[in-house]
């Protein structure tokens, strides 16, 4: 039933009388229990009515979606009354008893289908029970751990800066760093594990999660299940414990021991401290060095620790007793040292240019020399042994080389150049990377085996992306002032064009005039020979009556005349003169009747040639004025339609100014971007480049996963092991880092010139933050949250979801208190899917299953566009960057693209087999990344062309992602597992299978 336009009929109605329809048969139902508004009739609207009757949509204000809505009616009042089926307006449309309404009207768009008897009955049972809403009995939910296997992804992100993504299986989330492939978090709520639901940690939500959203950031992710959602924290920049005060000036030295027991550190003022990694404690200070301690390192076997100085003496210390076991005093200063993998081994390098063996003999108080490596043109700055090798060390120097050695032979393997000052060299523990770094400014890594180059690391990665995604706001404000110049110019050819027609028009207008005057002209001159001529008619039709009128007047004397002379011959005894005067007024008059009738007759025939003359003259005047009356019709219509020509004419010329003005205007704003952002680039480019500082120190993780370098920056920075991709930046010294170490937990420590050492955290988990919502029917949110989505600023949270068939639900909290905002209301009559911020923050795009894309200012809570065309759901809606169009994804297997500022679709993308899942625009471009339930992740333009595929899916995928440069593709869906993609070539970089077992 579609009430399509309120009761009774309106425009666009069909009557009764129209179509014939025959009244429809209302069943008798039989029902012992009360009819159930959601269950029985609801599902009865949502068919016939509800595209037509819902609080987005009202046609005639009608909506139907609840009793209360129903009752409350539409422009002609209630649709229904209760307990009173017979007058029901509602019951007698459906049923075709009115005869000036017919639901649903014939041939509508919808295809809506009239009701059955049955439903009809129904309905009817439901007003005379009373139109009664659906009794709703809140019962706790008993919630049940999900089975085994059930793994599918509903929802993947990514951090904007493409160093992790997450993916959703079932109630479980899995945070993966991309650049390692490594898993490095499964996400766990405390409280569920407390609650006895589930025995094992690492399940995020009671149900299935059904959204995830990373902050602009990269630091927070929002997860959306059951009426609740959850903020978990990514710690930055995590410390396990800061010492201070280490050393009088600067901590030069840092050596951790493998068993993770140990930091041995060491400063400007000679001396070494031990400290407890569990606890942070100093357990011994160690002295004997009379200058600053340039290197330290544990043995093997952590009972023994190395120390270098600037005195020029080497030293083996017991640890943890700390007592000196053997030392050896050089010519010249001692800069590095390293164990052999043979602990009675070591070997030092220094200002000599040579590379020292020495023996350890615990017996004897001085290290025995063993032999010396030559070869270096320059100090020996650094050196580091190869682990997979018992007699193989690397070692660097100030002359710009890396050597590597054999020691049982002393001859030289392989000579690198670094191409400039070697101040610090690492060796991968499975000896086949290592790393070289110094005063020029770049870290390399290399192939142990070939001896080849893979990878310089230089700079902070935070100031060189930051540099990076200008340099892409650049190219895109350049195009965006390029496309407003060119707004403007056809603006103002539009503009010229239309005051040419504003002036043609007015030409026009005012010939018009001037026709149409002279054309009345002459319609009143014809109008008047007309009636010239009518008069001449009339004037001699009346002269002709005049004369016989007269005749007649004179017939009727004479006879009169003659009468009388008769009868005064009759009577006996009359006078003669009597008679004879009777009988000369008889022929008086009956000559003037003769000379009456004359002239009649004279008159009468002028008359008829004037008449004649006339009526010709008549014939050609009428015609003349049905000429002249045509004429003007044609010139007031001319006159009319040069009016209306000339007020469009004005309008659009109106309309043309403004727009010229509003494209002066936007090409100022971009102008202003553009400057704004050259000068941004600018600095940013310089910092980026400032960023590049010499390198003093380095080491590989034990898992032969991470690289850290540590210089004048004051920063310590994590890279691939692997191929030298940047990790992360680590901050929280306040001088230049003189040394970095690792223990074999993956701890990483690390001494400045600021007297500190920090022992940073690199494992540091992931954390629940915050909770919103109760997850039960107290919950603020109904039903799931399909939708999760961070503003721009990263200060708001939007949330979408509702109750399936009943309602839309789109919300937006504070983030930094989890507080709502505010609700919109009225915005989709279904539960919402998908939803996207504006670039600038000020509008809120959303799509639901009401088949509706919405957009909405946030400002005034307004909905300021809606765009309709969908036939299905619609599953993903995204803003492209310069904000005049949307994407939007359907269940109707297309990808519509919207103009946003004429509210209407300019392309369709097809070429999907099943429903597309996601959508969303990357970056500054007029690309934009697709992906749908034929197993299909394509990247398309906003034209519709392809872009490309990225294959490997397997089945339906639910969701996908892709990083604002474009450069990491991420999706899942049936299948469980996480693939990630190369954006720029399609090539799979990785694939994350689920968990055999689930807690």
């Amino acid at each position: 039933m579609f009430f399509c336009h309120s009761i009774p009929v309106r425009a666009g109605e069909v009557k009764a009388g129209d179509n014939h329809s025959k009244p429809i048969p209302i069943a008798k139902v039989k029902h012992p229990k009360p009819v159930d508004f959601d269950k029985e009739i609801l599902p009865i609207l949502k068919n016939n009515c509800l595209a037509c009757h819902n609080k987005t949509t009202a046609k005639g204000k009608l909506v139907l979606e609840t009793p209360q809505d129903i009752l409350r009616g539409g422009d002609s009042g209630p649709a229904v009354a209760p307990k009173k089926s017979g007058s029901s307006l509602f019951l007698k449309a459906a049923s075709h008893q009115l005869e000036d309404t017919i639901m649903p009207p014939p041939a509508n768009k919808v295809q809506a289908s009239d009701l059955t008897p049955e439903d009809l009955g129904l309905i009817k049972l439901w007003i005379d029970q009373g139109a009664k809403a659906s009794v709703n009995i809140v019962r706790p939910i008993e919630w049940q751990p999900l089975p085994e296997g059930l793994n599918p992804i509903y929802a993947v992100a990514v951090t904007p800066d493409g160093q992790f993504a997450a993916c959703a299986r079932a109630n479980q989330i899995f945070i993966y760093h991309l650049p390692s492939q490594q898993l490095v978090g499964l996400l766990a709520d405390p409280q569920l594990l407390k609650s006895g639901l589930y025995n094992k940690p690492g399940v995020a939500h009671r149900s299935m999660v059904h959204s995830l959203a990373f902050s602009p950031d990269g630091t927070l992710l929002a997860s959306g299940g059951h009426r609740e959602i959850k903020m978990w924290r990514r710690p930055r920049d995590a410390q396990k414990f800061k010492l201070t005060s280490v050393a009088r000036k600067e901590v030069l030295a840092v050596a951790a021991s493998s068993d993770g027991k140990w930091l041995a550190t060491g400063g400007d003022d000679g001396r070494i401290k031990i400290w407890n990694v569990a606890n942070g404690k100093l357990t011994k200070n160690l002295t004997g060095h009379q200058g600053a301690i340039r290197s330290l390192k544990f043995s093997g076997d952590n009972t023994r620790l190395a120390s270098a100085a600037a005195d020029k003496t080497l030293r083996v210390w017991g640890v943890p007793a700390g007592k000196t076991l053997a030392r050896a005093r050089s010519d010249s200063d001692i800069n590095a040292v390293t164990w052999f993998n043979n602990p009675a081994q070591i070997a030092a390098g220094g200002a000599d240019k040579r590379v020292h063996i020495w023996s350890f003999d615990a017996d004897k108080p001085e290290l025995t020399p063993v032999k010396e490596l030559t070869g270096h043109e320059g100090p020996v700055t650094a050196l580091d042994t190869i682990p997979s090798s018992n007699a193989q060390i690397v070692s660097g120097s100030e002359d710009g080389s890396v050597r590597f050695w054999n020691v049982d032979t002393g001859q030289l393997i392989r000579e690198i150049k670094h191409a400039g000052p070697v101040a610090t060299v690492a060796v991968r523990r499975d000896g086949k990377r290592f790393a070289s770094a110094g005063a020029d400014k770049v870290a390399k890594l290399w192939d142990l085996n070939d001896g080849k180059e893979i990878a310089q690391l230089k700079g902070d990665r935070y100031a060189q992306e930051f540099a990076a995604d200008l340099d892409r706001a650049f190219t895109f404000a350049k195009s965006e002032n390029d496309f407003h110049k060119a707004a403007l110019k056809s603006a103002e050819t539009n503009q010229t064009a239309q005051l040419e027609r504003v002036k043609k028009a007015t030409e026009a207008s005012e010939t018009a005039e001037k026709a149409f005057d002279e054309k009345q002209k002459k319609l009143i001159e014809a109008s008047e020979a007309k009636a010239a001529v009518e008069k001449t008619i009339e004037e001699a039709k009346a002269e002709a009556r005049k004369a016989a009128q007269d005749f007649e007047v004179a017939e009727k004397a004479a006879k009169q005349a003659e009468a009388e002379a008769k009868a005064a011959q009759e009577p006996p005894g009359q006078d003669k003169e009597t008679i004879e005067k009777a009988a000369a007024e008889a022929a008086a008059k009956s000559k003037a009747a003769a000379e009456a009738k004359k002239y009649a007759d004279k008159v009468s025939a002028e008359a008829k040639q004037k008449e004649k003359e006339a009526s010709e003259k008549l014939t050609s005047a009428i015609k003349t004025v049905e000429g002249a009356e045509k004429e003007l019709k044609k010139a007031e219509q001319t006159k009319s339609n040069a009016e209306t020509e000339l007020q469009l004419a004005g309008k659009a010329a109106e309309t043309a100014a403004e727009a010229v003005t509003h494209a002066q205007e936007a090409i100022q704003q971009a102008e202003d971007f553009q400057e704004e952002t050259e000068a941004e680039l600018g600095a940013a480019r310089k910092a980026a480049a400032d960023s590049d500082q010499p390198m003093r120190a380095m080491a590989f993780s034990p898992d032969n996963l991470t690289l850290a370098t540590a210089g004048d920056d004051g920063l310590v920075h994590l890279w691939s092991a692997e191929n030298g991709a940047a990790f992360e930046t680590l901050k929280g010294h306040k001088g230049a880092v003189r040394a970095v170490a690792f223990a074999n937990d993956g701890t990483l420590a690390s001494g400045a010139a600021d007297r500190s050492v920090v022992v940073w955290d690199l494992k540091a988990e992931w954390k629940l933050d915050r909770i919103i919502g109760t997850g039960d029917s107290n919950s603020p949110l109904v039903d799931r949250v399909n939708a999760v989505k961070f503003s721009p600023d990263g200060k708001s949270l939007a949330t979408g979801g509702g109750e399936p068939t009943r309602d839309g639900e789109i919300k937006l909290w504070q983030v930094d208190t989890g507080k709502l905002i505010r609700s919109f209301t009225n915005v989709h009559s279904d539960a919402v899917f998908s939803l996207d911020f504006s670039p600038d923050g000020k509008y809120l795009a959303s799509g639901a299953a009401d088949k509706f894309v919405k957009v909405i200012e946030l400002g005034t809570g307004k909905i300021v566009k809606q765009f309709e065309g969908h036939t299905h759901h619609v599953l993903g809606v995204s803003w492209n960057r310069n904000e005049r169009a949307l994407a939007s994804a359907g269940a109707d297997n297309v990808v519509k693209i919207w103009d946003f500022v004429k509210g209407e679709k300019t392309k369709n993308i097809v070429g999907f087999d099943k429903e597309v899942t996601a959508i969303s625009f990357v970056g500054y471009t007029d690309q934009a990344l697709a992906a749908s339930g034929d197993a299909k992740v394509r990247l398309v333009r906003e034209d519709a062309s392809d872009v490309r595929s990225f294959s490997g899916a397997t089945d339906f995928i639910e969701s996908a992602a892709v990083t604002p440069d474009g450069k990491i593709v991420i999706a899942g869906g049936q299948d469980s597992v996480l693939r990630v993609w190369d954006g720029t070539n399609g090539k799979l970089l990785a694939s994350f299978p689920p968990p055999e077992a689930r807690p």
